[in-house]
């Protein structure tokens, strides 16, 4: 028989070894939601919104209720979708050479609390540092939408 004091160790080991293989399922988890995540913005906002404006990838990766927040002389407006379509056609009439060129992006964060998650990245048009953008998620049945967004454009 085992002396009583590695029973304590003995549980302690397997404690540690449950809580090891829990965290991995919550980092594979983790892993799987930032994938997916990514999927979506690339889809709906990258190739959809800076693409070719594509109704179908764009609604497919954004809430119908999406706002993005536009903060505009100290105020802040609402903006839908539809809405921002419509601003994207007048921004190709300003500056054409902007928006023909090549769309990159570069995700500098993606965190996930359960079913919410925001995720910052940068968006390049052709060497252009375009925005920083800050996209809201939410994980519904049908996967993750993006629900709202702010950005900042770059000074100088």
């Amino acid at each position: 028989m085992r002396p009583l004091a590695t029973r304590p160790v003995l549980s302690m080991v397997i404690v540690s070894v449950v809580l090891l293989a829990a965290n991995g399922g919550c980092t594979n988890m983790a892993n799987q939601s930032h994938e997916e995540i990514k999927s979506v913005i690339e889809a709906a906002y990258i190739q959809g919104i800076h693409g070719d404006q594509d109704e179908g990838l764009i609604r497919g990766g954004f809430h119908e209720e999406f706002n993005m927040l536009v903060r505009a002389d100290n105020t802040i407006e609402k903006v839908s979708v539809d809405d921002w379509l419509t601003r994207i056609e007048g921004m190709k009439e300003d500056n054409p050479d902007l928006w023909t060129a090549e769309a990159s992006h570069q995700f500098k964060l993606i965190d996930v609390a359960g079913y919410a998650a925001v995720a910052i990245l940068d968006v390049y048009r052709g060497e252009v540092h375009f925005s920083t953008d800050y996209m809201l998620l939410y994980r519904f049945d049908e996967g993750w939408r993006i629900v709202s967004k702010i950005f900042a454009i770059p000074q100088g």
